[in-house]
């Protein structure tokens, strides 16, 4: 890349200067320009056409650090352990006492690398460490970890972990004491937590929670504070200083709340039965259950209404547009253009000025019912339980005891059966169900069959669901060709990306597999003991700890 960069600077340089150049290989002077124009400037040849400034040539070229793969031929020898070297390569063995692999070597292919010595090694199939420049690790398993990780430093002895990074550091001894600072762009976040005690605390510079002994707590976003002791007191405001502040104080044992908005100008108050609240537009005075008593304010915004309920004996309102009176033997409501009254001997409503009526007798009577709408040309009759008929410019419905009949005429049709069977017809499809068991049915392209409760099985171009309970469950994706499928307990997964299809099995709990475009994966016990690849790491599970042993498919890739 470099060499292709430099012959382009000096390519451009001989294109600048090759009107001059070509009048001096002909022995000729440049032409001279007579005519009175601005003569275009000549550029002379340098010196060394492929030179770079140190800015330029520290800006460009290969941002690759890796090293090649090992080159040269293999030599090996024993010496008290097998040792193999390559390049840059060492590796010695002394199975299954001690592996050891090395890069960074002096490569005498490569000396221009240098030596960045990258080791790593297995002793007694228990004592893991890696030396590195930037990196390095030691784990005793199970009792010691510690890692090196540029400036970050993790070590953990049995329950104590500590952690040090630049922006901060955590201590922890489990699982009495936990804790840890660190800084942000603009400020500081933490935790303390001591389990013994119940006592829990986090910070950060826009929120806080603190928690004690299950009693005492303490929350905080930005400026808005709630606060209380369990359960006996609770607090909260929001410290608005704009004029849109809200505030509330809850006190369980005596039934006591009150809270206050005051960009809205209203205020709830609860004490014992007696509820009181106030708005712009009405206040509420209810002394439950048994008084209930609203009222307008029309000189600021509201209307003109007043409601009052005494229960269960009698309740009154009004409105300008509407008058309301209820008691247990009749009720009467009146507007513009409605009108109704219901006892239980006779009632009747009529709507749109006299256009819609409705009458019926009873309930006390057998029952009789009339409907009769003049603008749809609808007359609906009933005399129940044995007869139901309903016609219209667009239904026709019937209904007996043992059978039903319900079309909406050219676009749907029910039919209905003693006990409970149920099919319908539409333009988009069909439903016939025996309750509760059977379900079938079609919308478009979506279906569904049901048995309840063994088989279901529902469908449509994106995505299907079947289950044979208990045993089977299958979900999948058309989409994206993702697939989730429970047999007993074997369970088999898959998706498909832009990379490729990943997938994996799992015999629970026993064994698991499963493979991706950039790794693989394998499991015993579900991470007792087991080994994952991936595009950025490899790791070795033991006790269910995944431990780093090596770089990625993508970094091996480089290497070589």
């Amino acid at each position: 890349m470099i060499r292709a960069r430099k012959t382009a600077w000096g390519a451009l340089a001989l294109v600048l200067a090759a009107p001059n150049a070509l009048a001096q290989s002909q022995g000729k002077k440049p032409p001279q320009d007579n005519s009175g124009q601005r003569q275009e400037p000549n550029a002379p040849i340098p010196t060394d056409p492929l030179a770079m400034s140190p800015t330029v040539a520290a800006t460009i070229g290969t941002d690759y650090q890796g090293r090649p793969r090992p080159e040269g031929p293999a030599r090996w020898r024993f010496n008290g352990t097998f040792e193999e070297r390559k390049g840059d390569l060492r590796v010695r063995l002394l199975p299954p006492f001690y592996i050891e692999q090395t890069r960074g070597l002096l490569d005498p292919a490569h000396p221009e690398l240098g030596q960045n010595p990258d080791r790593q090694s297995l002793v007694a199939l228990l004592y893991y460490q890696r030396r590195s420049q930037d990196v390095s690790a030691d784990v005793l398993f199970p009792i010691f970890w510690n890692f090196r990780d540029h400036q970050s430093h993790l070590t953990a002895v049995g329950p104590f972990v500590h952690q040090e990074s630049p922006t901060g550091h955590d201590n922890w001894l489990a699982p009495i004491f936990f804790a840890g600072n660190h800084t942000e762009t603009n400020g500081h976040s933490g935790y303390f937590v001591v389990p013994p005690l119940l006592t829990f605390s986090w910070w950060s510079p826009d929120s806080s929670f603190t928690s004690s002994m299950a009693l005492y707590f303490r929350a905080r976003s930005g400026s808005d504070v709630d606060a209380g002791v369990v359960p006996f007191y609770f607090h909260g405001d929001n410290g608005n200083v704009d004029g849109a502040r809200r505030t509330y104080t809850l006190m369980p044992p005596l039934l006591f709340y009150h809270s206050w908005h005051e960009l809205e100008q209203a205020s709830v108050t609860v004490a014992g039965p007696v509820i009181a609240t106030s708005t712009p537009y009405r206040d509420v005075f209810d002394v439950a259950p048994f008084f209930f008593h609203i009222v307008g304010k029309p000189e600021s915004g509201g209307i003109r209404e007043s409601h009052t309920t005494v229960f269960p004996f009698v309740h009154y309102g009004h409105t300008p547009d509407e008058s309301l009176l209820a008691t247990p033997l009749f009720l009467y409501r009146h507007t513009a253009d409605t009108h109704t009254i219901i006892t239980p001997f006779y009632s009747q409503a009529s709507t749109r000025s006299g256009s819609a009526k409705l009458e019926f007798a009873g309930p006390v009577l057998p029952l009789w019912l009339s409907y009769v709408d003049k603008d749809v040309d609808q007359h609906t009759w009933a005399i129940l339980p044995f007869l139901y008929r309903n016609t219209s410019r667009t239904r026709t419905d019937f209904l007996t005891p043992l059978f039903g009949r319900f079309e909406n005429i050219g676009v749907s049709r029910t039919y209905w059966a003693f006990p409970t069977i149920v099919s319908s017809f539409d333009q988009h499809g069909y439903e016939t169900d025996i309750h509760p068991i059977v379900y079938v049915g079609r919308t478009d392209q979506s279906r569904h069959t049901v048995v309840a409760p063994i088989y279901w099985d529902f469908s449509d171009p994106d995505k299907r669901l079947t289950i044979g309970f208990p045993l089977f469950w299958r979900f999948a994706d058309h989409k994206d060709d993702s697939v989730v499928e429970i047999a007993a307990n074997a369970l088999y997964t898959q998706k498909r990306t832009a990379e490729g299809l990943s997938w994996s099995f799992h015999f629970l709990p026993f064994f698991a597999y499963g493979a991706s475009p950039t790794g693989y994966f394998w499991d015993v016990l579900e991470g007792f003991a087991g080994f994952e690849k991936t595009a950025s790491a490899s790791y070795v599970k033991a006790l269910w700890f995944p431990i780093k042993v090596g770089a990625g498919t993508q970094q091996q890739t480089a290497w070589r």
